[in-house]
């Protein structure tokens, strides 16, 4: 998922849901996606039948090339260490350590949804 798609799941402007994350104190909502996603990526590694391919085919990078520098960028890590390392439940606590509990009262405190959203009671796609 992109910032555009979830902004607009939430409806709202990219922009303005950038801007209340950062006014929160709150990492960038890209990384929280990126992290998410590496979560998929590792609970995908746990079938060892999966290849670097694989993964990176079914979580929609251009390639593996591509799936492998963001690895690298987010862990600092190849995509095989990453496989090494992580299973999906390991890399979920990671996320959860990097990027939830040391922002957890500006989490609670957080409120993405417009406005208009909330009172037109906006449906969500399924």
């Amino acid at each position: 998922m992109t910032i555009r798609a979830f902004s607009q799941y939430l409806a709202v402007l990219p922009s303005t849901l950038m801007s209340r994350f950062f006014r929160a104190g709150l990492p960038a909502p890209k990384r929280y996606l990126a992290a998410a996603r590496l979560v998929r990526a590792a609970r995908l590694f746990e079938n060892p039948g999966f290849s670097v391919a694989n993964i990176a085919n079914h979580l929609d990078y251009s390639s593996p090339q591509s799936f492998g520098r963001h690895v690298r960028t987010v862990l600092g890590m190849t995509a095989l260490e990453f496989r090494g390392r992580y299973d999906g439940a390991a890399m979920l606590l990671h996320f959860r350590e990097m990027l939830v509990l040391p922002y957890a009262n500006a989490l609670r405190r957080l409120k993405p949804l417009s406005a208009i959203a909330r009172v037109r009671g906006v449906r969500r796609p399924a």
